[in-house]
């Protein structure tokens, strides 16, 4: 029993995996502040590793810890502290099946 508990703790570390969320984020005007008010609000939330912007996209890509945060929270925060209005996109596979259904 007591070789168990670090074991299990171990193991969790190794196959926790980062989550990626793509964020479209309206609104940004330009390259430099917009862009960098977005990447500053994202990375200080705990539990967010990594952001990246394309403003030419007007998207986000989050690296997080679903552990400590999910995708819902960083979307509501970054609608919070800016006046960017914000979305998650869809993934790849939630998009193929949305796609391939016929209408009725």
């Amino acid at each position: 029993m007591k070789l168990m508990i670090p074991i299990l703790f171990i193991s969790s570390i190794l196959f926790a995996g980062d989550n990626t969320t793509r964020v479209k984020v309206s609104g940004m005007m330009c390259s430099y502040s917009c862009v960098s008010k977005v990447n500053t609000v994202v990375k200080n939330i705990d539990g967010v590793k990594s952001c990246s912007v394309d403003f030419d996209k007007g998207e986000a890509t989050v690296v997080y810890d679903d552990e400590k945060v999910a995708s819902k929270d960083i979307v509501n925060i970054l609608t919070k502290k800016t006046d960017f209005k914000v979305s998650e996109l869809a993934d790849d596979i939630k998009s193929n099946k949305t796609t391939s259904e016929k209408p009725i």
